[in-house]
């Protein structure tokens, strides 16, 4: 139970490791990091990084539930939550990471979130490039693939093949088989 002060930070920890976990497809450590971040946010008001792992747990357990409208509710309240965390600190990279893939996860028909995945990545990819993040670069390497994908999916055919085409550059033996299928299929 999250209440002594400072306390938080260490159940912060937990939330943030069975988000992870959920993340590889454990659907009761997305519900447990759910409620957890529920009560941390409840304590630590205006918290943005709270409030990012908050919104991404959302989107996890709409990516489970059953009902359609309950999954749609769950996904827009935690698209909520990841706006708000971006706009109140915009160049925190765990922050811009969390909302890019959560975007880039929800079906663009629905949602219409790619661009908002785009700008995360571009934003991600922009700071590797210019050394102002600590991006890994294989993490550079997949918010490149997922950038090209985001272009190809609004039909911005030319930029996903120069982004792509910058990902070959880099990381050819393991992105070559991707980027050909992504290019095949469409970018679906």
């Amino acid at each position: 139970m999250v209440n002594a002060k400072g306390e938080w930070k260490k159940e912060f920890e937990k939330a943030v490791h069975l988000h992870q976990l959920a993340i590889n497809g454990d659907k009761q450590a997305a519900k447990q990091a759910y409620d957890l971040l529920k009560k941390i946010r409840l304590q630590t008001v205006n918290n943005a990084l709270v409030d990012a792992y908050f919104g991404s747990s959302s989107a996890l357990i709409a990516r489970d539930h059953p009902d359609l409208m309950e999954k749609m509710n769950l996904a827009k309240r935690g698209l909520k939550a990841l706006d708000n965390a971006v706009k109140a600190d915009p160049n925190n990279v765990e922050i811009r990471i969390l909302r890019g893939n959560v975007a880039y996860r929800l079906p663009e028909m629905y949602f219409r979130r790619t661009k908002t995945a785009i700008e995360d990545f571009q934003f991600l990819v922009d700071g590797y490039e210019g050394k102002k993040n600590k991006i890994s670069k294989n993490q550079y390497c997949e918010f490149l693939l997922n950038l090209g994908n985001s272009y190809q999916v609004i039909g911005e055919s030319q930029k996903a093949d120069t982004t792509w085409d910058k990902l070959l550059k880099i990381n050819s033996s393991k992105f070559k088989k991707l980027v050909d299928e992504l290019r095949k299929n469409g970018g679906v």
